[in-house]
Protein backbone atom coordinates (compact mmCIF):
# COMPACT_ATOMS: atom_id res chain seq x y z
CA UNK A 1 0.00 0.00 0.00
CA UNK A 2 1.10 3.34 -0.85
CA UNK A 3 2.34 5.95 1.93
CA UNK A 4 -0.43 8.53 2.55
CA UNK A 5 2.49 11.07 2.37
CA UNK A 6 4.11 10.84 -0.89
CA UNK A 7 1.64 13.13 -2.79
CA UNK A 8 1.47 15.88 0.08
CA UNK A 9 5.64 15.86 -0.06
CA UNK A 10 6.06 15.59 -4.02
CA UNK A 11 7.65 12.27 -3.68
CA UNK A 12 7.84 9.43 -5.91
CA UNK A 13 8.58 6.87 -3.56
CA UNK A 14 9.25 6.56 0.39
CA UNK A 15 12.67 8.03 0.94
CA UNK A 16 12.93 6.34 4.50
CA UNK A 17 11.77 2.42 3.87
CA UNK A 18 14.00 -0.06 5.46
CA UNK A 19 13.60 -2.42 2.72
CA UNK A 20 17.50 -3.08 1.96
CA UNK A 21 17.55 -1.53 -1.57
CA UNK A 22 20.82 -0.76 -3.14
CA UNK A 23 19.51 2.31 -4.79
CA UNK A 24 18.94 4.26 -1.19
CA UNK A 25 21.96 2.68 0.62
CA UNK A 26 23.91 5.95 1.31
CA UNK A 27 27.65 5.47 1.39
CA UNK A 28 29.76 6.66 3.99
CA UNK A 29 33.53 6.70 4.09
CA UNK A 30 33.41 3.59 6.01
CA UNK A 31 30.83 1.62 4.08
CA UNK A 32 32.64 2.84 0.44
CA UNK A 33 35.87 1.36 2.02
CA UNK A 34 34.20 -1.92 3.27
CA UNK A 35 32.75 -2.30 -0.45
CA UNK A 36 36.24 -1.96 -1.65
CA UNK A 37 37.89 -4.04 -0.04
CA UNK A 38 35.53 -6.73 -0.60
CA UNK A 39 35.77 -6.15 -4.25
CA UNK A 40 39.29 -6.35 -4.29
CA UNK A 41 39.36 -9.94 -2.23
CA UNK A 42 36.77 -11.19 -4.94
CA UNK A 43 38.47 -9.48 -8.31
CA UNK A 44 41.92 -10.77 -7.30
CA UNK A 45 40.31 -14.30 -6.33
CA UNK A 46 41.87 -14.46 -2.66
CA UNK A 47 38.89 -16.30 -0.87
CA UNK A 48 37.34 -14.17 2.14
CA UNK A 49 36.24 -10.71 3.29
CA UNK A 50 33.85 -10.30 6.01
CA UNK A 51 31.57 -7.17 6.86
CA UNK A 52 30.53 -6.99 10.21
CA UNK A 53 28.30 -4.28 11.64
CA UNK A 54 25.63 -3.85 14.76
CA UNK A 55 21.87 -4.57 13.38
CA UNK A 56 20.55 -1.46 11.63
CA UNK A 57 24.14 -0.18 9.99
CA UNK A 58 23.25 -1.07 6.46
CA UNK A 59 24.94 -4.71 5.91
CA UNK A 60 22.24 -6.42 3.94
CA UNK A 61 22.04 -3.01 1.76
CA UNK A 62 25.97 -3.29 1.00
CA UNK A 63 25.66 -7.12 0.15
CA UNK A 64 22.88 -6.35 -2.45
CA UNK A 65 24.16 -3.52 -3.85
CA UNK A 66 27.75 -5.78 -4.17
CA UNK A 67 25.88 -8.90 -5.58
CA UNK A 68 24.24 -6.30 -8.16
CA UNK A 69 27.61 -4.90 -8.89
CA UNK A 70 29.39 -8.54 -9.07
CA UNK A 71 26.23 -9.80 -11.73
CA UNK A 72 26.43 -6.44 -14.44
CA UNK A 73 30.32 -7.30 -14.31
CA UNK A 74 29.46 -10.61 -15.84
CA UNK A 75 30.60 -12.12 -12.23
CA UNK A 76 28.69 -15.79 -11.35
CA UNK A 77 27.35 -14.34 -7.67
CA UNK A 78 24.92 -16.09 -5.77
CA UNK A 79 23.42 -14.25 -2.34
CA UNK A 80 22.26 -16.42 0.34
CA UNK A 81 20.52 -14.93 3.42
CA UNK A 82 19.71 -16.29 6.94
CA UNK A 83 21.62 -19.33 6.70
CA UNK A 84 20.16 -21.15 9.55
CA UNK A 85 20.35 -24.30 7.97
CA UNK A 86 20.01 -27.61 10.02
CA UNK A 87 23.25 -29.31 8.82
CA UNK A 88 26.50 -28.95 6.26
CA UNK A 89 24.45 -31.13 3.20
CA UNK A 90 20.96 -28.61 3.72
CA UNK A 91 23.53 -25.37 3.18
CA UNK A 92 26.38 -27.14 0.85
CA UNK A 93 22.73 -28.06 -1.31
CA UNK A 94 21.70 -24.48 -1.36
CA UNK A 95 24.76 -22.86 -2.08
CA UNK A 96 24.93 -25.54 -5.43
CA UNK A 97 21.26 -24.43 -6.12
CA UNK A 98 22.06 -20.70 -5.96
CA UNK A 99 24.99 -21.29 -8.54
CA UNK A 100 23.14 -22.83 -10.69
CA UNK A 101 25.11 -26.49 -10.02
CA UNK A 102 23.37 -28.27 -12.56
CA UNK A 103 22.87 -31.69 -10.43
CA UNK A 104 22.61 -32.18 -7.07
CA UNK A 105 24.13 -35.91 -5.33
CA UNK A 106 22.19 -37.21 -2.27
CA UNK A 107 25.10 -37.45 0.13
CA UNK A 108 27.32 -34.74 1.68
CA UNK A 109 30.66 -36.08 0.72
CA UNK A 110 29.60 -36.72 -3.46
CA UNK A 111 27.74 -33.20 -3.11
CA UNK A 112 31.40 -31.46 -1.80
CA UNK A 113 32.64 -33.94 -5.46
CA UNK A 114 29.54 -32.35 -7.86
CA UNK A 115 30.58 -28.45 -6.28
CA UNK A 116 34.33 -29.27 -6.96
CA UNK A 117 33.85 -30.56 -9.86
CA UNK A 118 31.35 -27.39 -11.12
CA UNK A 119 33.66 -24.69 -9.74
CA UNK A 120 37.02 -26.25 -11.79
CA UNK A 121 34.69 -26.10 -15.11
CA UNK A 122 33.27 -22.56 -14.22
CA UNK A 123 36.26 -20.89 -12.73
CA UNK A 124 39.20 -22.68 -15.15
CA UNK A 125 37.63 -23.95 -17.94
CA UNK A 126 35.57 -21.03 -18.58
CA UNK A 127 37.57 -18.47 -16.57
CA UNK A 128 34.58 -17.14 -14.52
CA UNK A 129 34.81 -15.61 -10.97
CA UNK A 130 32.41 -17.36 -8.60
CA UNK A 131 31.08 -15.65 -5.51
CA UNK A 132 28.92 -16.82 -2.98
CA UNK A 133 27.79 -13.84 -0.50
CA UNK A 134 26.02 -14.41 2.88
CA UNK A 135 24.32 -12.35 4.76
CA UNK A 136 23.37 -12.59 8.88
CA UNK A 137 26.11 -14.55 8.48
CA UNK A 138 26.37 -14.46 12.52
CA UNK A 139 23.70 -17.30 12.36
CA UNK A 140 25.73 -19.88 11.25
CA UNK A 141 26.66 -22.76 13.52
CA UNK A 142 29.86 -24.33 13.95
CA UNK A 143 29.49 -27.50 11.24
CA UNK A 144 28.12 -25.19 8.88
CA UNK A 145 31.46 -22.74 8.65
CA UNK A 146 33.61 -25.64 8.33
CA UNK A 147 31.73 -25.94 5.14
CA UNK A 148 32.61 -22.94 4.41
CA UNK A 149 36.25 -23.87 4.97
CA UNK A 150 36.30 -26.94 3.11
CA UNK A 151 34.72 -24.73 -0.13
CA UNK A 152 37.28 -22.30 -0.10
CA UNK A 153 39.91 -24.57 -0.11
CA UNK A 154 39.39 -25.75 -3.18
CA UNK A 155 41.81 -24.01 -5.40
CA UNK A 156 44.56 -24.16 -7.93
CA UNK A 157 48.11 -23.14 -7.28
CA UNK A 158 47.41 -19.96 -8.20
CA UNK A 159 43.81 -18.66 -7.01
CA UNK A 160 40.93 -19.79 -4.67
CA UNK A 161 38.03 -21.42 -6.86
CA UNK A 162 35.44 -19.78 -4.97
CA UNK A 163 35.15 -16.24 -3.66
CA UNK A 164 33.11 -15.24 -0.39
CA UNK A 165 32.26 -12.32 1.45
CA UNK A 166 30.08 -12.63 4.52
CA UNK A 167 28.16 -10.00 6.02
CA UNK A 168 27.49 -10.24 9.97
CA UNK A 169 26.85 -8.92 13.20
CA UNK A 170 29.23 -9.20 15.97
CA UNK A 171 28.03 -12.31 17.26
CA UNK A 172 30.12 -14.33 14.22
CA UNK A 173 33.12 -12.76 15.98
CA UNK A 174 32.88 -14.86 18.93
CA UNK A 175 32.14 -17.89 16.62
CA UNK A 176 35.07 -17.65 14.39
CA UNK A 177 37.28 -17.39 17.95
CA UNK A 178 35.86 -20.61 19.16
CA UNK A 179 38.92 -24.03 18.10
CA UNK A 180 35.95 -25.07 15.62
CA UNK A 181 35.97 -21.84 13.69
CA UNK A 182 39.55 -21.01 13.83
CA UNK A 183 40.80 -22.85 10.56
CA UNK A 184 38.18 -20.83 8.56
CA UNK A 185 38.90 -17.47 10.63
CA UNK A 186 42.11 -17.89 8.89
CA UNK A 187 40.70 -17.98 5.75
CA UNK A 188 39.61 -14.21 5.77
CA UNK A 189 41.86 -12.08 3.86
CA UNK A 190 40.25 -8.46 4.80
CA UNK A 191 37.54 -7.61 7.26
CA UNK A 192 35.60 -4.21 7.43
CA UNK A 193 33.21 -2.92 10.11
CA UNK A 194 30.49 -0.97 9.33
CA UNK A 195 30.50 2.22 12.42
CA UNK A 196 27.10 4.08 12.94
CA UNK A 197 26.75 7.40 11.32
CA UNK A 198 28.50 10.53 11.98
CA UNK A 199 26.23 13.56 12.64
CA UNK A 200 27.50 14.80 8.99
CA UNK A 201 26.79 11.69 7.59
CA UNK A 202 23.44 11.60 8.97
CA UNK A 203 22.09 15.11 7.52
CA UNK A 204 23.45 13.47 3.79
CA UNK A 205 22.28 10.53 4.04
CA UNK A 206 18.84 12.10 5.11
CA UNK A 207 19.35 14.64 1.53
CA UNK A 208 20.60 11.37 -0.69
CA UNK A 209 17.27 9.01 0.14
CA UNK A 210 15.00 12.29 -0.33
CA UNK A 211 16.74 13.42 -3.45
CA UNK A 212 16.52 9.45 -4.48
CA UNK A 213 12.91 9.38 -3.63
CA UNK A 214 12.00 13.05 -5.26
CA UNK A 215 13.84 12.92 -8.32
CA UNK A 216 16.42 15.91 -6.76
CA UNK A 217 14.06 18.20 -4.44
CA UNK A 218 15.57 18.99 -1.21
CA UNK A 219 14.17 17.69 2.01
CA UNK A 220 12.06 19.44 4.41
CA UNK A 221 13.98 18.49 7.47
CA UNK A 222 15.46 21.47 8.91
CA UNK A 223 19.12 21.18 11.40
CA UNK A 224 17.56 20.59 14.51
CA UNK A 225 15.19 18.18 13.11
CA UNK A 226 18.38 16.54 11.86
CA UNK A 227 20.16 16.38 15.00
CA UNK A 228 16.86 15.55 16.39
CA UNK A 229 16.64 12.25 14.66
CA UNK A 230 20.52 12.19 15.29
CA UNK A 231 20.27 11.88 18.82
CA UNK A 232 17.14 9.84 19.34
CA UNK A 233 18.93 7.28 16.55
CA UNK A 234 22.11 7.28 17.90
CA UNK A 235 23.72 7.70 14.53
CA UNK A 236 22.15 4.00 13.52
CA UNK A 237 20.95 3.79 9.66
CA UNK A 238 18.01 1.63 10.14
CA UNK A 239 16.56 3.89 13.31
CA UNK A 240 16.87 7.09 11.91
CA UNK A 241 15.28 6.07 8.66
CA UNK A 242 12.25 4.90 10.85
CA UNK A 243 11.54 7.48 12.84
CA UNK A 244 12.10 9.98 9.50
CA UNK A 245 9.26 8.09 7.85
CA UNK A 246 7.32 8.00 11.50
CA UNK A 247 8.12 11.99 11.28
CA UNK A 248 6.89 12.72 7.91
CA UNK A 249 3.71 10.53 8.98
CA UNK A 250 2.98 13.13 11.83
CA UNK A 251 3.31 16.28 9.66
CA UNK A 252 1.10 14.99 7.11
CA UNK A 253 -1.49 14.39 9.66
CA UNK A 254 -1.39 17.74 10.93
CA UNK A 255 -0.53 19.43 7.76
CA UNK A 256 2.88 20.71 8.38
CA UNK A 257 5.32 21.09 5.44
CA UNK A 258 8.29 21.51 7.18
CA UNK A 259 9.65 18.99 9.71
CA UNK A 260 10.80 20.68 12.92
CA UNK A 261 12.63 19.34 16.07
CA UNK A 262 9.45 18.97 17.71
CA UNK A 263 7.63 16.75 15.05
CA UNK A 264 10.66 14.13 15.57
CA UNK A 265 10.89 13.96 19.66
CA UNK A 266 6.71 13.70 19.27
CA UNK A 267 7.22 10.69 16.25
CA UNK A 268 9.99 9.50 18.81
CA UNK A 269 7.73 10.27 21.68
CA UNK A 270 4.92 8.49 20.25
CA UNK A 271 6.83 5.31 18.95
CA UNK A 272 8.73 4.63 22.22
CA UNK A 273 5.33 4.60 23.85
CA UNK A 274 3.58 2.33 22.16
CA UNK A 275 6.76 0.17 21.90
CA UNK A 276 6.35 -0.08 25.94
CA UNK A 277 2.60 -0.66 25.94
CA UNK A 278 2.37 2.46 28.26
CA UNK A 279 -0.69 4.52 27.55
CA UNK A 280 -0.02 8.24 26.45
CA UNK A 281 -1.24 11.52 28.29
CA UNK A 282 -4.23 13.12 27.81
Amino acid sequence: MESPYLSYFSLKEEPFSTVPSPRYLFLTPVHATALSKAEFVVQTKKGVAAVFGDTGTGKSSLARLLHQKFLDHGLHSALVTNPNYPGPYSLLRTIALELGVPRVARSYADMLLVFKSFLLTEAVKNKKTIVLMIDEAQTLRLPLIETLRQLVNFETNDEKLLQIVLFAQEDLRSKLAHPRGRNFRSRIVMASTLDRLAPGDLAQMVDFRWRVASGGQEHPFDAEAIEALYDHSGGTPREAAILADASLLLAFLEKEKRITAATVKRAAHEREVNLEGQKEAA
